[in-house]
């Protein structure tokens, strides 16, 4: 007969046993999850990235278009336009707006 000495120890060899391949198949799967979660890490800094890239894409159109609306307003072609219809002669010659000196009594 076996005594419960012996039952306790094959329990426990057992449970030993099953520990270590429980051990080993949740170190397994963690493993195997962990290329994974680098795939959906590197997928979502794609994705950021990528955002990033289209802003920036539209900040240098904006730039490049208020660069383009200022070279048009201080064009010559623009300042003469603006130059007749605000009734200024843009060729002609200066007109003293200020007197400096000695005031006119």
């Amino acid at each position: 007969m076996i005594t419960n000495e012996q039952e306790l120890t094959a329990k426990s060899g057992k449970r030993g046993i099953m520990g270590i391949v429980l051990l080993f198949v949740l170190a397994g799967s963690l493993v195997g999850m962990v290329p994974v979660y680098m795939q959906n890490r590197i997928e979502s800094l794609y994705r950021t990235f990528d955002g990033l890239r289209e802003k920036a894409s539209l900040m240098n159109r904006e730039i490049l278009l208020r660069e383009f609306e200022i070279n048009k307003l201080t064009s010559m072609e623009h300042l003469s336009k603006f130059a007749d219809r605000a009734g200024l002669e843009l060729g002609g010659v200066p007109v003293k707006v200020r007197v400096t000196g000695v005031p006119n009594e």
